[in-house]
């Protein structure tokens, strides 16, 4: 559909006959001002659960050509999450305009939301659930129901907390209706609940919800009350989200950005800075072939196989950094595995580098120079296998050290331990060199 017909979008939205998931991709290329044109005919709720689905960006920009009396009540009927970030993604002037036209109870669960640290558990959580006490009988949680009228976006399930609002369990709808009215909640509500605390990294969820298979968590703070819930369709945000940063991490590319919307000039400087850094590493490089300019003049032959090895190393490293970050990322491998993991990854590196090594000798015995081709062949076979066993360690060995130190694994990015082989390959390889083939 033509996103040039916003009237076609509106009346279709209007009419139940679009998804507003559906009409936000018709519009993913459309101004603010052409959106502004499709949600002027719809109703609050339909409004909403079109900006929902919009990008970021447009829904920023999309404040601008809505009055604000009429946004604030757009906000309050937004999926609780999702306002929160409309409201952090406002310029501050906005912002406070708008705010103070929201009601009360809608401005502090923003506010609560908003003050959960971006990365962690409570930043995606919503606080859109059912709850009932533990103490009430199954007829006075469904009075309770009744008047807490929870929506479609609360779920079948039901948690239990107690006096101080400590989560105590759990039941679904199905258990109230299926028992006596007399029966306590206690007697019948699931106690081995899987929860999340509102600090946990958000990249926790993921393994979470693959290991219990469950659709939705709830969430608690340190005192294990109950201040939200996490569903499986914002995992499916998270994971997204943590897959778009780990790409652009393992690329060098800085942090992921709307490419087609985002500027030559921003693109260039985000992608400049990690540039300058391999660059960094680039010029420690050459700083040693330098140092080891003599050998390269007395054995040009030397310099016949860096090349190779450089790029047989930084290959090596890259692979087991993939399948490290991975297993740091899905909870297969642990930081108490560093060991293990070093010392599988080293004893791999040691067969597949022996199996290099003897192709990359063979190589260089064709290289003209009669008996002094063994020293050469035995030089290149061995600087293969030492080089690529170093970047197989290595690239086991850093990604869980940056998990260690709590920064992103994926900071361990294939042009980096590339950059670092590099190096270690020519201290190895010309220290061999003085040692068997120039002496």
């Amino acid at each position: 559909m033509d996103v040039e017909s916003p009237q076609e979008i509106a009346d279709l939205l209007k009419d139940h006959v679009l998804h507003p998931a559906e009409a936000a991709d018709l519009l993913k290329d459309a101004s603010a001002e052409q959106v502004a044109e499709v949600v002027k005919v719809l109703d609050e709720q339909q409004t909403a659960d079109l900006v929902e689905h919009l990008d970021l960006a447009i829904q920023r920009d999309l404040v601008n050509y809505i009055p604000r009396g009429h946004m604030a009540k757009v906000i309050e009927r937004m999926a609780h999450d999702a306002r929160v970030d409309l409201v952090k993604e406002l310029p501050e002037e906005v912002a406070d305009s708008l705010l103070p036209l929201i009601a009360r109870a809608e401005r502090m669960d923003i506010a609560r939301l908003a003050s959960y640290e971006e990365g962690t558990a409570g930043s995606v959580m919503t606080t859109e659930y059912a709850v009932v006490s533990v103490d009430a009988t199954v007829e006075a949680a469904i009075r309770e129901l009744r008047r807490q009228a929870p929506g479609e976006q609360t779920g079948s399930e039901i948690y239990v907390i107690d006096a101080d609002r400590k989560l105590v369990g759990s039941v679904t709808l199905r258990d109230l209706l299926l028992t006596k009215p007399e029966q306590q909640i206690r007697n019948i509500m699931k106690t081995d609940i899987v929860t999340v605390n509102a600090t946990d990294d958000q990249e926790k969820l993921g393994e979470i919800f693959s290991k219990y298979e469950i659709s939705t968590v709830p969430v608690v703070d340190d005192a294990g009350r109950l201040v939200g819930r996490i569903t499986a369709a914002d995992v499916i945000d998270v994971v997204e989200e943590e897959a778009d940063e780990d790409i652009y991490r393992l690329g060098a590319a800085g942090q992921p950005i709307d490419y087609l919307r985002a500027s030559i000039l921003k693109i260039a400087r985000q992608r400049l800075t990690w540039l300058l850094i391999l660059v960094g590493t680039g010029l420690i490089t050459s700083s040693l072939l330098q140092h080891y300019q003599a050998e390269l003049t007395t054995a040009i032959a030397l310099a016949f196989f860096l090349p190779l090895l450089s790029g047989s190393g930084g290959n090596a490293g890259s692979q087991t950094t993939a399948v490290v970050i991975r297993g740091l990322s899905t909870g297969e491998i642990q930081l108490s595995d560093v060991w293990r993991v070093v010392l599988k990854e080293l004893a791999v590196g040691l067969m597949v580098g022996t199996v290099l090594g003897v192709f990359a000798a063979a190589r260089a015995l064709l290289v003209p120079g009669g008996f002094q081709n063994l020293r050469l062949g035995l030089t290149v076979g061995l600087a293969m296998t030492g080089t690529v066993t170093l970047a197989k360690a290595l690239g086991a060995l850093l990604p869980i050290f940056f998990q260690k130190i709590h920064l992103d694994p994926a900071l361990m990015s294939a042009p980096f331990i590339s950059s670092i082989v590099d190096i270690l390959t020519i201290i190895t390889y010309f220290t061999l060199a003085r040692l068997i083939y120039l002496r």
